[in-house]
This record gives structure tokens, sequence and C-alpha cells, in this order.
């Protein structure tokens, strides 16, 4: 069977392609525009009998992965940073990095990423939504703060911006700058409150008419809301043959160098996903608050008393993903007195 291996560097709006055969020879370089009607052109143009692809996780790799997978074109996620031979290159061109993609393609020597299902990654559009939404609403507020601080104002809420708050903040008389500022900021966050309440009812459908978010809320500390953040950010759990792996790809285990006799664990890894971290930290902070007799809260002020408290948290972390694995690979419910 003939076999072609392509690389593909993807920009934004263009394509620089390189196709090899099973001897490493070129057969074809070009450059085309992202859309599907032309990398269908690209592929097709081989005449391959059976075609292997990798493309780079760039902010567009999903079209180009979408309009390979429907030409049956077997493609991999390059993980670049994985990848050295492109991630340390020197010289580094459209061109080259493409047949050096090729090339670690054909060779076995390519880095690979995970690609979600269709449905995972779906759910990790709206919820990835969400957090954005999240994230303006916090840029804004402390942009009403800022403004509060240079008038000095102070207030008496606890929540600036629950109803009392705002009702404060839209009856207060400022300098005319100030005040258009703080009209144009306060009508931002209303908006950005409506679409994040409405995406966040549209999550706890999904998440009640799934049946692993819903074992995922007999934790406490864990809504539809960080449930399907979860599930969305592990994918298929399968995909981790152990909890340690799960731990790895979230961030939450040390270093690890060892050399001859001697073994070194130093920092947790910063290469992970910063989601799913995230939202673990968000829910072993509640979990520990409302739940002062399980495991996990245990294990924190054990942690706690010795190393401190960030440390005390990434440890209590960790103990709360390798439940969810259990649970997740067992399903089952969270058990409060659970040893795993």
């Amino acid at each position: 069977m003939h076999t072609t291996y392509v690389g593909l560097d993807i920009h934004k709006n263009f394509i620089q392609a390189a196709a090899m055969d099973e001897q490493g020879t070129i057969l074809k370089e070009q450059k085309f525009k992202t859309t599907s009607a032309e990398i269908e052109r690209f592929i097709k143009s081989l005449n391959a009998q059976k075609i292997y692809a990798a493309i780079e996780a760039t902010c567009t790799w999903y079209h180009v992965y979408q309009a390979l997978d429907a030409l049956d074109v077997e493609t991999t996620l390059v993980n670049m940073r994985r990848t050295k031979t492109i991630a340390e290159s020197k010289i580094k061109t459209d061109k080259l990095d493409a047949k050096t993609i090729a090339q670690c393609l054909r060779t076995g020597f390519i880095a690979t990423s995970y690609i979600p299902p269709k449905n995972i990654m779906e759910q990790r559009n709206i919820l990835r939504h969400r957090m954005s939404l999240r994230k303006e609403l916090t840029r804004y507020k402390n942009k009403i703060h800022a403004i509060l601080l240079r008038n000095g104002i102070q207030h008496p809420y606890s929540d600036l911006f629950g109803t009392a708050g705002m009702s404060f903040l839209k009856n207060l008389t400022l300098p005319d700058t100030e005040q258009y500022s703080l009209t144009s900021y306060l009508n931002i966050i209303e908006t950005l409150l409506q679409e994040k309440n409405q995406t966040s009812k549209n999550i706890e459908t999904l998440g009640k008419n799934n049946q692993q978010a819903m074992l995922l809320t007999s934790i406490p500390g864990i809504s539809y809301y960080s449930a399907m953040i979860i599930l969305s950010e592990i994918g298929e759990i399968q995909r981790f043959p152990h909890p340690k792996k799960l731990s790895n790809y979230a961030g939450l285990a040390p270093r690890t160098i060892q050399s001859g006799n001697h073994v070194y664990h130093g920092r947790i890894l910063k290469e992970c996903n910063q989601n799913l971290k995230w939202i673990l930290d968000q829910c072993t902070h509640i979990h520990i608050r409302h739940c002062p007799n399980s495991l996990i809260t245990k294990l924190y002020h054990r942690v706690e008393k010795k190393k401190g408290t960030n440390k005390a948290i990434v440890a209590a972390s960790r103990k709360l993903l390798t439940c969810i694995w259990h649970m997740l690979m067992k399903n089952e419910t969270f058990k409060y007195n659970n040893d795993n």
C-alpha cells in the first residue's frame, strides 16, 4: 500500500504543507488557504492509498482536523513543546517546519496531544466560554474598584456587585469622565452577568443529563458547572491508566529527576491543563470548608501543619482528583471514608 506522510504548518490564513513517502523523499510542498475546499484539493492531489497527517496545535487546528477527518486522513495533533526537533530548531521557516513535522511523523519521533471526540469538544467550548465570561467580569469589576479608590470612596457592602451594591454604584456622583467610565463599566457588567447566568443554565442542563457529572456532584464542593469542567478537560478517563497519570496531567504531581540511585522530587509540574488545575483548586477549598470529616480535609490539615497552606491544598487537590478517577472508572458515587 502506497503510504504518504503529510506535515502541516498551520497559520491563521494559510497552511504550509509537505508530503513525503515511506523513504522520506519529498513528494510535494504547497502553500494554500485554510478552507476545507483547499485542504481537500491538496489531499486528493497526492493520489495516495493511505495518508497520515500531523498538524500543530494552533488556534485553528480543529477546523483543519475536521476537514482531514472527513477525507479519511489519519491525523495526529503535535505537541510542539515535547517535539524537541521542532521546538528547539535554530532555523525556523514554514517550509522547514512542515517538512520536519512530516519527517517526525514518518519516523515515529513525534509527541502527540489528545484530540477529544466531537461531543467533548463542544462541551469544552461552552464551558471555556463560561470561564471567559467570569474573567471578563473580574476585569471590569476591578476597573470599578479602581475608580472608587481614585475618588476616595468607601462602601459598606460585602458584595459590591450585588443588588444593594449595584444600586449604590448607580447613584454615585463623580466627575464627568469618571462618571462616564463608571456608567459604561456597569452596563458591560450587567450584560456579562446576563450572558453568564444564561450560559450557567445551559451548563446545568448538560450536567443533569450527564451520568458522570451527576456522580461528581456527589462530592461536596463540586457543582454542575465544576463537574462539567472537570469532565470536559479530562476527556475520556480511560486514557489515564492510573490516577498518577491524571495527577501529572493536572499539574498536581511533583517533578521527579532520577539519576542512578538518586531520586529528586522538585516542585509541581507547570506544563499541565491549567483549567483542570484551577477548578480542582476551587472545589478543594469549598470541600474543606463544608466537609470537615472527609479524608481529603483530614489530609489537608495534616499537610498544612507540616508544610504550610500551599502544599496542603495541592495535596488535597491531588487526593480529590484520585477520588474522581476511581469514581469515573468504577461508576461510583463519592465515599467520605474512601482510602483510594
